[in-house]
């Protein structure tokens, strides 16, 4: 198996890690940082590229995995898919729908193993919620990302980088919440500027009102300008049911009447590249948890929550 990755900086080293867990070795990279992708390359005992396509028709990678920021997305999975690898991409897969559903229709057209990077899909607590949910109908879902940024993610902070927190970090919470309670209709959101001197351009403070095809309602949380005991977090609500999953991997709660109480040790960063590649070598897409073309509607329904923070009305999420 080929292994190259498209962007090497950031959430790249995360999964290189997990590769050479795995004992797979990456044979090209790309950055278009060239002193980045040479000292990158140098550790892998790889090539080193600045030119994605040069490495695409160079390398003819099995692999790819598409590491870049959302405002840095243009071809590169499109092209990536096209050329017939595998690929594996790094939420947000985009800034806009527009690139996302080029790549999303070329994905398709070549039939390839893909996936991308919503690591809470794979973590033990998520397994452990899908088993105690099973058939019992959610209602209602609440998630919170509290954090502080720092002067460590230079383009975090930048919207036309990034598109704002919700689009490119409280994703994953947007992106949970959606696994368990299905496709979102409508969204509704507010927001503040201001809050903090040079951490962000754009809304430090958000929430989102969320309601899903199946009649469920949601509401999510966002700040980038304070650190909070479980910053990372999901509740769900049903019938007789309550279950609060957090970032240190507890899941506590009710179902009818029993207590639940089980802390996971898999944050699902290593069970996700993990399993990507057990697909890969089974050509079975049926192993994927967390596909490009779902990971579209959670990136459809954090843009439809920023023209709501424009607008200040109720906003359809796109199809």
């Amino acid at each position: 198996m080929k292994i190259a990755f498209i962007g090497v900086g950031g959430i790249a080293g995360n999964y290189r890690r997990s590769l050479k867990q795995l004992e797979r070795p990456i044979a090209a990279v790309c950055d278009i940082n060239v002193e980045r992708a040479e000292a990158i390359a140098t550790e892998e005992n790889a090539t080193a590229y600045t030119n994605h396509g040069e490495m695409l028709q160079q390398e003819k990678p099995d692999v790819v995995f598409v590491c870049i920021p959302p405002g840095a997305h243009t071809t590169q999975v499109a092209e990536a898919a096209e050329s017939g690898a595998a690929l594996f991409v790094a939420k947000p897969v985009a800034q806009n729908l527009e690139t996302a559903q080029y790549a999303s229709d070329a994905i398709a057209a070549a039939g390839i193993i893909n996936q991308v990077g919503y690591m809470a899909r794979y973590s033990d607590i998520t397994v452990k919620t899908k088993e105690l949910v099973s058939s019992r109908k959610l209602t209602m879902g609440i998630g919170r990302f509290l954090t502080r940024m720092g002067a460590s993610h230079p383009w975090w902070g930048k919207y036309d980088v990034s598109r704002g927190q919700m689009v490119e970090q409280t994703t994953h919470v947007f992106d949970l919440i959606r696994y368990f309670l299905g496709d979102v209709n409508t969204v509704h959101a507010y927001g503040i500027k201001g809050v903090s001197d040079g951490i962000a351009d754009f809304e430090e403070c958000t929430v989102c009102n969320l309601k899903f095809e199946s009649g469920a309602v949601g509401s999510i949380t966002s700040t980038c300008v304070a650190r909070a005991h479980d910053s990372f977090a999901t509740e769900l609500v049903g019938d007789d049911l309550y279950l609060k999953l957090t970032h240190d991997l507890g899941l506590r709660g009710q179902i009818g009447g029993e207590g639940i109480d089980y802390t996971g040790t898999e944050a699902g960063y290593f069970r996700q590249v993990e399993q990507f590649i057990k697909a890969v070598d089974a050509n079975d897409q049926g192993l994927v948890l967390s596909a490009y073309a779902d990971a579209v509607k959670s990136l459809a329904v954090t843009l439809a929550a920023n023209r709501s923070l424009e607008t200040g009305q109720v906003e359809q999420v796109a199809e």
